[in-house]
């Protein structure tokens, strides 16, 4: 066994887009993370190890298109509301009442604020407005909740094989 072993080359990290966050970098910090977890020792745990790797890649990914999907909705419904003081997506927002509608899902906080106060004195809540969104995505969301899902279980029974690999392969080693 080697001090430093080499990380198995993944045929799936071809595969993975690199949309969405789903930079190199990203892809090499979850996967450094997954292994410095595990801690696999033998070119099967490592292999598993990937696996899991990419699982975790894949779930970011939908995590995040589900709620980039949510806030860009969230930022329409209320950009409509700014405008018309209706929920409603329209093309002809005014450019004041878009700024303020990025400034309510933005990240920042004082802007964020100062949004929802112009909106809670347009008759409004977030909440509302939240809720409004995830109502209209419901079933759009519900793919990725689908997969999200999906992929969790996947990587718990991964888990499980990496767990059970560490177990017999003391024996198997001292069998071999």
């Amino acid at each position: 066994m080697t001090k430093n072993p080499k990380k198995p080359v993944a045929a799936q990290h071809k595969r993975l887009p690199v949309a969405l966050g789903g930079s190199k970098a990203n892809r090499e910090k979850i996967e450094s993370e997954v292994h410095d977890t595990l801690q696999a020792r033998s070119a099967l745990e490592r292999r598993r190890a990937s696996e899991i790797a990419i699982l975790e890649m894949e779930l970011e990914q939908h995590r995040r298109m589900r709620d980039t999907l949510l806030m860009a909705t969230v930022r329409d419904l209320a950009a409509g509301y700014f405008t018309v003081g209706r929920f409603v997506v329209r093309p002809d927002v005014e450019p004041k009442h878009m700024k303020l509608a990025r400034d309510l899902v933005g990240e920042e906080p004082t802007r964020q604020l100062a949004a929802e106060e112009k909106l809670q004195a347009a008759g409004a809540t977030l909440d509302e407005i939240y809720a409004r969104a995830y109502q209209t995505l419901a079933e759009k969301l519900s793919h990725h909740e689908k997969r999200i899902e999906s992929l969790e279980k996947r990587r718990r029974e991964l888990t499980d094989d990496y767990d059970a690999l560490r177990v017999i392969a003391p024996r198997m080693r001292s069998n071999g």
